[in-house]
């Protein structure tokens, strides 16, 4: 069994590569700029290229999602092709089921990552090809992960202090990094169907993240005064729950070992 991890420099691909390895799996992990992989069997593709911040960079955006995604589809040779897409795509959705309706606003500057994941998404489906699936993620978390809960878990380390730009009662899905590791690579084997959400199933509000980071660590908070609520709606996660019996992980059970990561690096 093989895998190829396209995306192995970011946390979760290399996140993704160490997990297969540990477990013995032989996993490629190619330069698509340098190596020559049209002439190979990649086995199972999982696809984490990606760009985040697509505000400001958005033809690395466009090409990261859309066209080098294209490329690979249509140039190389692989037993399944998992792309990984995001549950952002929701945002103006009326219901989070696989199937469900999406709704996005070109006007709205924001908006160019979700019409670009949504682009990739629809490559994929047009692509004819046997098992080609995708995997909409919620907002992973865990240790080194550059987003939001670790930012905020990096100041009050630093500084014994977090100042929210984002109100106490704004909320979204957070899910688990092992769980994602662990789900993965069931789907590129084993997934019946073309699109799953990988999520918790349930939103977590600031106020309760920053209300256990004040246990674990003690620092104060502060909102800032111009701050608004931004809510996502619940991500359904009935489908991996039916297929691959998935039990998400509660991240406020992990938030005390995700904070002795940080501890341990700051000293």
């Amino acid at each position: 069994m093989r895998f190829t991890v396209f995306g192995s420099s970011g946390y979760l691909g290399s996140s993704l590569v160490h997990k297969l390895k540990s477990e013995n799996i032989e996993c490629l992990t190619p330069d698509i700029r340098k190596d020559k992989i049209t002439d190979k069997n990649l086995g199972h593709v999982i696809y984490a290229i990606g760009v985040a911040d697509s505000k400001q960079n958005p033809v690395k955006a466009i090409d990261a999602h859309v066209i080098l995604l294209n490329k690979l589809l249509n140039e190389t040779n692989f037993e399944s092709f998992l792309y990984l897409s995001s549950t952002r795509i929701y945002f103006n959705a009326s219901s989070t089921d696989e199937d469900s309706s999406l709704v996005v606003d070109p006007s709205d500057d924001d908006s160019l990552y979700n019409i670009s994941k949504i682009m990739g998404e629809t490559i994929c489906k047009l692509s004819k090809k046997q098992n080609v699936r995708i995997a909409r993620l919620s907002n992973v978390t865990g240790n080194n992960s550059r987003f939001f809960l670790s930012s905020i878990i990096q100041d009050a380390i630093k500084t014994k202090k977090i100042i929210l730009q984002t109100g106490l009662d704004s909320e979204k899905d957070y899910v688990y990094i092992d769980d994602v590791l662990n789900i993965l690579p069931k789907i590129s084997l084993h997934g019946k169907n073309s699109v799953y959400n990988i999520a918790s199933g349930q939103n977590l509000t600031n106020e309760k993240i920053v209300r256990k980071i004040q246990e674990v660590i003690g620092c104060e908070f502060e909102v800032a005064g111009n701050a608004k609520k931004y809510a996502f709606p619940p991500i359904s996660i009935k489908l991996i729950q039916k297929e691959f019996n998935f039990e998400p992980t509660l991240i406020l059970s992990k938030l005390k070992k995700i904070i002795s990561v940080y501890q341990n690096k700051s000293k």
